[in-house]
């Protein structure tokens, strides 16, 4: 994933791996490093473990997306997975929304009880797992997909009118967390048209099932960011937010930690007498 920004002074190239378990699920599914050139130059300036920086960018873009489209009155957040991904989301949907309470599913019932330790040790907010599924989907205000899941976690008569979903998990043409019907009956936000047509299960199988049209996707989000007003919703609309994750954002993450490190540098070097 190559990005660069016109006016940063690096080019930044993001190489993911992703992985089958194979029976074995304490292993991650994807892992990412991300290295960081002078834009000028070409010399290398830093290696980044790309994992934590991945989520954390992809949480403030469900942040970003939630705090347009969701409702402003959310009673619950739930969130469907238990890695890095899911974590991360909790603090960044907290900094946009009051919930009083979030709920997680996870296949795996370990899994689900150690994000509840986990989350419960950073948030007043009350953590408690749910055990099927359609529980957290039925029940949430604000609904986070952040699994590796091929097929849809759910149908979608789970979801409750009004509800906001960020789906960020499944980025390859052929694994999608939504079903069709959850897709034709919302306001669809993606992070990128052109990606959104051409990798997201979750978007080219309602297209190729013709479903739904291109004309479906109602704007980017950075469309958004310029222009709240383009999006009219409903008390009972069900909105989605679907990204993928986009090269520009790791780009303009990468080039603030390096320039935060130069400066920490600089400031730190011994003055010569």
């Amino acid at each position: 994933m190559p990005a660069h920004v016109f006016g940063l002074r690096t080019v930044t190239v993001k190489v993911v791996s992703v992985k089958r378990r194979y029976g074995n699920r304490s292993l991650s599914s994807t892992s990412a490093t991300i290295y960081v050139f002078d834009s000028k130059t070409g010399s290398p300036l830093a290696r980044i473990e790309g994992d934590n920086l991945t989520a954390i960018r992809t949480a403030a873009s469900s942040a970003l997306a939630t705090d347009f489209l969701a409702l402003k009155v959310a009673d619950t957040l739930g969130i469907i997975g238990t890695g890095k991904q899911a974590q991360a989301h909790v603090a960044a949907i907290l900094d946009v929304r009051n919930v009083s309470r979030v709920l997680v599913y996870s296949r795996s019932k370990a899994h689900r009880a150690a994000f509840v330790r986990s989350i419960s040790k950073s948030t007043s907010v009350p953590v408690s797992a749910a055990t099927i599924v359609e529980e957290v989907a039925r029940n949430s205000d604000i609904l986070v997909l952040a699994t590796s899941s091929p097929v849809p976690l759910f149908k979608s008569g789970s979801v409750s009118r009004g509800a906001h979903v960020n789906a960020i998990g499944a980025a390859l043409p052929s694994s999608r967390e939504m079903d069709t019907a959850l897709v034709k009956r919302s306001v669809l936000i993606v992070d990128s048209v052109e990606q959104a047509l051409a990798t997201y299960g979750d978007i080219m199988i309602p297209l190729k099932e013709r479903a739904i049209t291109k004309a479906h996707i109602m704007a980017e989000l950075g469309e958004l960011l310029l222009d709240p007003s383009i999006i009219r919703r409903g008390k009972n609309d069900i909105t989605i937010f679907k990204a993928g994750g986009l090269a520009v954002l790791d780009a303009i993450f990468a080039d603030y930690l390096v320039s935060q490190l130069q400066l920490f540098l600089d400031n730190s070097t011994p003055s010569r007498v």
